[in-house]
């Protein structure tokens, strides 16, 4: 007896991994997770707080990537996507509302050693992506600020939500 299996709802699942550095504590985690859940495109989240990763398992013809992205966005958070946790090296900046544009995302890109960047307006964060072979931690805030771009680095994340379990 022959048995043939459909695979085509399998053809059309992805996945996809998002570092976001400023999800910090669980509630920063079960915000993103809410917001991805209402999609029914969505088959699955992972979260690794740890790492600071997301992995969602989705449906690729019914919502894309960059759909994730805003979802994450719009949450209030700043994902840079990438494929394996753990791969790259991440820089998470504090910068003016008013520079988290396509411009200053620009202008990251064109860093010689920068791989991806990303802007949030209301975190007022910009998150790069970027190879440590090329530049040290260091010289990435220097260069961004060498291109027009007030980063500072954060001071460390208190949720204040956790200070409310306390």
């Amino acid at each position: 007896m022959l048995v043939l299996l459909s695979v085509g709802a399998w053809a059309q699942q992805k996945t996809m991994t998002m570092r976001i550095d400023d999800m910090h504590c669980r509630k920063c985690a079960d915000r993103i997770t809410a917001k991805l859940v209402e999609q029914t495109s969505v088959d699955s989240i992972r979260v690794s707080l740890g790492k600071h990763c997301v992995t969602v398992r989705y449906n690729e013809g019914e919502i894309t990537p960059d759909s994730i992205r805003a979802i994450v966005t719009h949450a209030g958070y700043t994902p840079v996507s990438y494929c394996e946790c753990g791969k790259g090296d991440y820089g998470y900046f504090l910068i003016p509302a008013e520079q988290a544009t396509p411009e200053t995302i620009a202008k990251a890109k064109a860093i010689k050693g920068v791989k991806d960047a990303n802007t949030n307006a209301r975190r007022k964060s910009l998150a790069v992506k970027y190879h440590t072979d090329v530049l040290t931690a260091d010289q990435l805030l220097a260069a961004l600020q060498q291109a027009g771009i007030q980063a500072v680095l954060p001071k460390p994340h208190v949720c204040k939500e956790e200070d409310k379990n306390k």
